[in-house]
């Protein structure tokens, strides 16, 4: 009776501890990312949950990820993609399938306001897509900032290719150190909306302190700073390194 009863414990044992991997393991599996960088307040938002992120924070598919008018955050991804959130940011990260080979990779994010900067990790670049508003992003191995209104998205290609296209589904292709933006068609972009854009990206840059970056390059230097009113030293939350 005694073997028994420890045959039954044992049993009884190894059962919990089956099921509490098993619970665990939906949890890990989700996880595709984590934050490196939190200025403020930042939140992520799965399901009906939201919780305030903070640095080394994971993040995970279908996760909808947004930044206050004064906060900023950088969240660097398994497969090596990094993404820089600034003000009024919001992303929802739609999928994310990693695979030791890169081509069956998939990574897909729908993207409503705010301004951003996206280099691409070791998938291959068929497997990236960035939903706006306005119109679809496609890359083949490069950076860029966009910032997205819901009548526009503006973009500048730092380095590599990305592929545009908005209502007329027509697709254009544009080369580092190209502006362009997604309206009704997909062109280069007109003056006052790169200047837009670099504004945004100034502030974008100014809170998560790094160096401002430009399509192309870094600016002309004429003893100028065009974001003089950005580069002011700023307070930042705890979580800021």
């Amino acid at each position: 009776m005694r073997t028994l009863r420890v045959g039954r414990v044992r049993l009884g044992v190894c059962s919990l501890a089956v099921m509490a991997l098993a619970a665990l393991a939906p949890a890990s599996a989700s996880e595709i990312g984590s934050t490196v960088l939190v200025v403020r307040t930042v939140t992520g938002t799965l399901e009906t949950q939201t919780r305030q992120l903070v640095i080394h924070d994971d993040v995970a598919q279908n996760e909808v990820i947004a930044t206050a008018p004064d906060a900023a955050s950088e969240i660097e991804f398994i497969d090596g993609t990094k993404l820089s959130l600034g003000p009024r940011a919001k992303v929802v990260l739609d999928k994310f399938v990693y695979d030791p080979d890169p081509s069956k990779g998939k990574f897909f994010l729908t993207v409503s306001e705010g301004v951003f900067r996206f280099a691409t990790g070791h998938m291959d670049h068929q497997s990236y897509a960035i939903t706006t508003p306005n119109g679809t992003l496609g890359v083949r191995g490069t950076e860029f900032n966009f910032v997205v209104f819901h009548d526009k998205t503006i973009v500048q290609v730092l380095d590599g290719e990305v592929i545009g296209s908005s209502e007329d589904h027509l697709p254009r292709s544009f080369l580092r150190g190209a502006y362009f933006t997604l309206f009704h068609t997909t062109g280069p972009s007109s003056d006052d909306d790169k200047s837009v854009i670099d504004a945004q990206v100034g502030l974008m840059d100014a809170l998560i302190g790094g160096p401002v970056r430009f399509a192309g390059g870094p600016p002309p230097s004429n003893g100028t700073d065009p974001f003089q009113t950005f580069n002011k030293p700023l307070s930042v939350s705890p979580t800021h390194p």
